[in-house]
């Protein structure tokens, strides 16, 4: 029983991190591109596009964090 009970606590320690993410995904900017009152930010994997619009004196950053 104190065997079982402590693969048990393992296996929950192990799953902690990816439950705490789960829900969360980040992209990489792929693309941007400048209008006269603003600036779009695409970021993207495989799966996923997202945008965010920005002020055209802002930089795009590199990597952004989104809730799915």
């Amino acid at each position: 029983m104190v065997i079982n009970m402590k693969r048990l606590i393992v296996l929950t320690l192990a799953l902690l991190p990816a439950l705490a993410h789960a829900g969360r995904i980040t992209l990489t900017l792929a693309d941007e591109q400048e209008t006269d009152n603003a600036k779009i930010c695409i970021y993207s994997n495989a799966n996923y596009t997202e945008t965010v619009t920005i002020k055209p004196s802002q930089q795009c950053r590199y990597t952004a964090t989104f809730v799915e």
